[in-house]
């Protein structure tokens, strides 16, 4: 069937039950390239290089679902379901001829079958790869941005990119911030940034320069109407994180920076979130030109059962939101985090009873934060955390 069809069958269904909107209903975005686009299913590639890879396959029913696929060398996760999902395919290194995968989606009535073919690797391709590496990164000391202290342990692989924007005034570069965005849930698994007696600075205002990442393949960006009218597009960096600059500040409007927050009660106003950044953001206020403070921001987008819903054109709504904190002042290092549920009837007027250990917030996100400082330093701030030991607005 059309995307019209289906657009039509929406809309009709709108009409009746007055309880749905077209946003629910989403068009799959059309990448041109080899993408492949049935109506109700789409995959993003149709041919693969014979060192394997990883590719998405989207749907958008409001059915239940299932994909079937006979080759063992191509895997899908996950192959059943009910509504719209980005659904995360891998294909392992090919070290004969070339090869093709029948790939079958159902929902409900509807049926479609992708081709998914993979190229030779007997001497036609010159570097048939094993199978990738699901963590690639260089361990024990990541060269370049990813080597900076804030940076937690990338995931890697073929589809998270890790991305540091930077600002150049004055013929000095800074940091704006970092970034490792999930491809098959488009969505940040973390950023990071610092406060120092410069990036702490309050020189503009907001600038609402909203704009698509070009760091994003278009297939895997996400719009306004990822977002609306269930959610907001909550920044992950604030944009009052970074109000020392205006190249800055508009960094912080791309979409890859977005995550769909629900308002009220977390995102704004009194919202707990929205008192967790603001407790850290007071946190960051720098006077010292030694001193700075360490942040990771991120969202519990690696484990299905901490995924509310996928909202859109298949954008990860996370169940929790999390912050780890390192500080350096006076030459002590000290740390702590934030593990807090997304909900919208989770009213407080404190935010303490959300803080933890750095330590825990690894444990309950299977994360490694801080792992570039030296390991005797990363042990205390992460073990060690005492309220006591921080200055809260409330």
């Amino acid at each position: 069937m059309t995307n019209s069809f289906f657009k039509l069958f929406a809309l009709l269904l709108c009409g009746l039950f007055a309880s749905c909107s077209e946003q629910n209903i989403p068009d799959i975005p059309n990448s041109g390239g080899n993408e492949q686009n049935t109506g109700f299913a789409t995959i993003d590639q149709t041919q693969v290089k014979a060192k394997g890879g990883s590719f998405i396959l989207r749907i958008k029913t409001n059915d239940e679902w299932k994909i079937t696929c006979k080759d063992t060398w191509c895997t899908l996760t996950p192959t059943s379901g009910q509504g719209n999902r980005s659904i995360t395919g891998r294909i392992t290194a090919n070290t004969g001829k070339e090869r093709t995968a029948t790939i079958d989606v159902t929902a409900g009535t509807e049926h479609v079958t992708f081709n998914l073919k993979q190229l030779p690797g007997d001497g036609s391709n010159p570097d048939p790869d094993p199978e990738p590496d699901p963590d690639p990164t260089p361990d024990p000391t990541p060269s370049g941005y990813a080597g900076r202290i804030e940076i937690p342990k990338l995931k890697g692989g073929s589809m998270n990119i890790f991305h540091t924007w930077t600002t150049k005034e004055n013929g000095k570069e800074t940091v704006t911030y970092s970034y490792e965005y999930d491809c098959t849930k488009k969505h940040v698994r973390w950023v990071a940034f610092t406060f120092d007696n410069y990036t702490c600075q309050s020189n503009v205002k907001r600038s609402n320069a909203w704009a698509d990442d070009p760091n994003i393949p278009a297939q895997y960006r996400t719009t306004k109407s990822d977002y609306n009218p269930k959610y907001t597009r909550g920044h992950m960096v604030g944009s009052g994180d970074r109000v020392y600059s205006l190249a800055a500040n508009k960094q912080t409007f791309y979409y890859s920076n977005m995550s769909p927050q629900l308002q009220e009660n977390f995102n704004t106003g009194g919202g707990v979130w929205n008192k967790v950044e603001d407790q850290v953001q007071d946190w960051g206020q720098i006077q010292n030109v030694n001193d700075t403070v360490y942040i990771v921001k991120g969202a519990t987008i690696d484990n299905e059962s901490n995924i509310i819903e996928y909202y859109g054109s298949g954008v990860a709504v996370p169940l929790y939101y999390y912050i780890a904190v390192l500080s350096y002042k006076n030459k002590q290092y000290k740390g702590m985090a934030f593990y807090v549920k997304h909900t919208d009837d989770n009213k407080t007027s404190t935010v303490k009873p959300y803080a933890m250990s750095i330590r825990e917030l690894e444990q309950k996100t299977n994360m490694n934060f801080f792992h570039n400082l030296e390991n005797s330093i990363e042990d205390n701030v992460e073990i060690n955390y005492n309220s006591s030991d921080w200055s809260w607005k409330n």
